[in-house]
């Protein structure tokens, strides 16, 4: 049986960036979802897993670039008892350009909900 090719990345990736995420978003599932549809990423963790009411999310994102990079992104988040997600996004990729660029998209886009609403 043959690994997916998102998952034969992992190995061959070598660089780590890790971002916190601070943001005003109440729903962890809201918050998966918002930076799916910002950063067009896939999601590898099976919506079964996903599925149930909890406090924590952890998923497995990928995407690629235009420019052929991977990138494969952790993301584990918590809702406090303020109502807010907090957690980080840990993101593997092969050159540190990529890496920090998605970093900043996946934030920016929790900020953005942040300051709408």
């Amino acid at each position: 049986m043959r690994a997916p090719r998102e998952r034969c990345v992992l190995t061959r990736d070598d660089w780590l960036h890790q971002v916190a995420v601070n943001t005003d978003i109440a729903d962890p599932k809201d918050f998966l979802a918002h930076v799916l549809t910002t950063t067009n990423m896939r999601c590898l963790t099976p919506s079964a897993a996903l599925s149930g009411e909890s406090n924590f999310l952890a998923a497995n994102l990928y995407a690629k670039s235009i420019f052929g990079e991977d990138a494969l992104v952790n993301l584990s988040v918590e809702k406090r008892e303020n109502r807010k997600i907090c957690g980080y996004v840990r993101i593997r990729s092969k050159t540190q350009a990529s890496g920090v660029v998605v970093g900043a998209v996946v934030v920016g886009c929790g900020r953005e909900v942040g300051a709408r609403g």
